[in-house]
């Protein structure tokens, strides 16, 4: 996969859908590919299985119903995608693991969905989000769930004044 790839997070959730969306057609119109990465109770067994290795993508595809359809979505829209799955037993800080990933890729991009809870109920509930747009090294496109392209995005972007 060339540098300058989207790193796109999800969960299977609406706001993730909606984010596997934007991210692709992000992807498709700038002719880069992408990495969905989903935080599973699947990746235990899957890298259990193969420890060296680890999982193939057709392992991650058969077991993961949530990479399953990011990722024919991907191919739907003839969008390159390399999919990773994480154990969510020892994953710790989502947002820190999806910025890293995004920095050790060489990422142009983060997109990630929210539910738009604001910032009261991610006080209290923690929004990885909320998290990658203060830690990001990387401009970080959230996707709202109700998503209308108008206003459903917000991007930050590291380098702006």
């Amino acid at each position: 996969m060339p540098d300058g790839l989207i790193v796109i997070a999800t969960d299977g959730s609406t706001a993730a859908t909606k984010a596997v969306e934007v991210g692709l057609e992000l992807a498709a119109a700038q002719a880069t590919d992408v990495v969905f990465v989903h935080v599973s109770p699947a990746a235990g067994p899957l890298f259990a299985a193969d420890p060296e290795a680890g999982p193939s993508q057709e392992k991650i595809e058969e077991a993961d119903s949530v990479l399953r359809a990011a990722a024919e979505a991907a191919r739907a829209r003839g969008v390159q995608a390399k999919l990773e799955i994480l154990d969510e037993h020892g994953t710790g800080d989502i947002a820190a693991t999806l910025a890293g990933i995004a920095d050790g890729l060489d990422a142009r991009m983060i997109v990630v969905g929210t539910r738009g809870r604001g910032a009261i109920g991610s006080a209290v509930l923690g929004s990885v989000s909320r998290s990658l747009l203060s830690i990001s090294n990387l401009p970080v496109l959230v996707v709202h769930a109700g998503h209308d392209r108008a206003q459903s995005a917000k991007v930050r972007d590291p380098q702006a004044p």
